[in-house]
């Protein structure tokens, strides 16, 4: 009878010792290059971001009739006045209790949506992701699509590659640019602000605002 001969295992080689102090604290920066997709949710996505920005970039410039000694903008925080309009509705300060009121149910139906479909409201309909949509949008329609941006980033600097980098920085600035300044035309008649600020002639808080926001 034979015994069969013990198994032996072999050491796996020891880990180089590696000093904490030399560890490295942050990976190095990857780039990411989405694909376009298409299909019916992502035209859904573009309706929705249509949709979504045109309320809030054009919404102050709706108008409202009041009365003669009433402004005429559809929605407005009136902070000289002390008043909110919101189309039919006028809000005092004494009626603040609306306003809270109506923070705290928006509030708990984001919360709610968030629990029952929260892929829905981050895919869709928060602004970070419509935003984000926006911004690769004009990425893709000055650079290409993922492979022509792989390959531009991995090639040499050139007057082309400068200019295209140059142009879609120039429009991301644009469009931060324009998101701050239509959030302060909720707080002033925004005909008379967008001229003014056109001319040069609004007051530094509006510009300030506008750079703080941007």
């Amino acid at each position: 009878m034979t015994v069969p001969a013990a198994k032996t295992h072999a050491t796996p080689p020891a880990a180089p010792d590696i000093d904490a102090d030399d560890a490295p604290l942050y990976a190095a920066r990857r780039a990411i290059y989405p694909q376009s997709v298409h299909g019916t949710f992502r035209r859904i996505k573009w309706i929705v971001l249509i949709v979504t920005l045109g309320i809030y970039y054009f919404l102050p410039f709706v108008r409202w009739d009041r009365g003669p000694d009433a402004p005429n903008q559809a929605v407005l925080i009136d902070f000289p006045a002390r008043r909110f309009y919101f189309f039919f509705i006028e809000i005092w300060p004494q009626e603040f209790y609306y306003v809270a009121g109506l923070l705290i149910l928006a509030a708990l139906i984001l919360f709610l949506m968030n629990a029952v479909a929260g892929r829905v409201w981050c895919g869709y309909l928060c602004p970070q992701t419509v935003w984000t949509d926006l911004f690769m949008a004009v990425e893709r329609l000055i650079e290409g699509d993922r492979r022509e941006r792989i390959a531009a980033d991995n090639a040499p600097w050139t007057i082309d590659k400068f200019a295209h980098k140059t142009l879609k920085h120039t429009l991301w600035l644009l469009i931060a640019w324009w998101t701050g300044g239509a959030w302060v035309l909720y707080f002033d008649d925004a005909p008379t602000l967008v001229r003014e600020l056109a001319t040069f002639q609004a007051s530094a808080t509006a510009y300030t605002s506008i750079a703080v926001l941007t």
